[in-house]
């Protein structure tokens, strides 16, 4: 069955004809030919020209295809982690004879923390296959308008985000409460070494499936492009505020403000790599300094009514000012924010 022509298409096409690609004439006459004839088998193409967000708009709004959409990723998030969990349970209570707290203990044990980085991570490829089966869209799109992870802008975030977030997040373990606990050497060891090699994909899962796949599905929803962007920012923001499962007001605002800078960098970068680095230094260096503080995990897990303070002002200003400077820098200069023609699948 041919697959819907998508609103994008057009859009590729008008902008085509009106020649405002910076190509050669002759290669965009090519190029609105082959948009033409559309794919009926593989992953449809990306068309040049289309902001992220705006990948799988339609000329229908499908919204019931994005509910399912959100949906699938919900249960691949939370059902992953519900599998990977009881294994990891299971191991720890009959192998290592320990009782992690995901099985009903009280111990915090590097299975558990292995596991439930594995178990979103596994977000990756997840949201890949959700929007590839939904929308017939190739799931490498997700990662960028490029279709890959660009090494260039992820070099230049790890530069300059990790130091201002290490600084950041000194402060802020320095002024807030926190809880000791006993530690033994070999757990500590193991920490560490998951922590530095998984906890980053443990951060990309959840930037692939909020602010790629929930981002796009919800924007595909609105018309105009400030609509679609309101639209795909508001409601991934506030799915992600709400699988954090907090009744605390201080903490909820600091995930909406993070899901909103997040989304806003994604949308004026084409891609995840920026928020996907920010996401990353946050989470890693949040477990590194508690590894260090010897601070127990279990109670700086708590995200009941009570725990959040003003202190999460500080993470707040920091995320709306990356936003603001990320936003002003890229007006003129910066990453591509559309597909060129090469990458786009529509060139020969």
């Amino acid at each position: 069955m041919a697959l819907p022509r998508a609103a994008a298409f057009k859009e590729a096409e008008v902008m085509s004809q009106n020649h405002s690609f910076t190509t050669p004439a002759a290669s965009v006459s090519h190029s609105a030919g082959s948009a033409a004839q559309l794919r009926r088998r593989g992953p449809r193409p990306v068309p040049p020209g289309v902001e992220y967000h705006r990948v799988l708009q339609s000329d229908k709004r499908r919204i019931g295809r994005g509910i399912l959409a959100i949906v699938l990723m919900l249960v691949g998030l939370f059902g992953f982690g519900g599998i990977i969990g009881y294994v990891g349970g299971q191991i720890d209570l009959h192998v290592l004879g320990r009782h992690n707290v995901i099985a009903g203990g009280t111990e915090f044990t590097p299975i558990m923390q292995l596991g439930n980085a594995l178990s979103i991570a596994i977000l990756i490829p997840w949201s890949m296959l959700v929007q590839r089966w939904l929308y017939g869209v190739k799931g490498a799109s997700l990662s960028s308008v490029a279709s890959t992870l660009r090494p260039a802008i992820i070099g230049r975030a790890v530069m300059i985000v990790f130091p201002v977030w290490a600084v950041y997040m000194a402060i802020f373990t320095a002024v807030s409460p926190y809880q000791l606990a006993d530690w033994a050497i070999s757990d500590l060891i193991l920490l560490f070494v998951i922590t530095v090699l998984v906890t980053p994909y443990q951060a990309a899962g959840e930037e692939y499936g909020l602010r790629g796949l929930v981002f796009r599905v919800a924007a595909s929803w609105g018309r105009g492009p400030r609509t679609s962007l309101v639209l795909g920012i508001t409601v991934s923001a506030i799915v992600f505020a709400v699988i954090h499962v907090s009744t605390d007001p201080w903490l909820n605002a600091y995930y909406l403000a993070l899901a909103v800078g997040w989304a806003l960098i994604t949308w004026r970068t084409g891609g995840l790599e920026t928020a996907i680095v920010m996401h990353a230094a946050n989470n890693t260096l949040a477990f590194l300094l508690s590894l260090t503080m010897h601070t127990d995990p279990v109670s700086g897990g708590d995200r009941s009514a009570g725990v959040g303070s003003a202190i999460f002002l500080l993470p707040i200003v920091l995320m709306a000012i990356f936003s603001a400077v990320i936003w002003i820098r890229t007006r003129k200069t910066g990453p591509a924010r559309t597909p060129a023609l090469e990458q786009s699948g529509f060139a020969s």
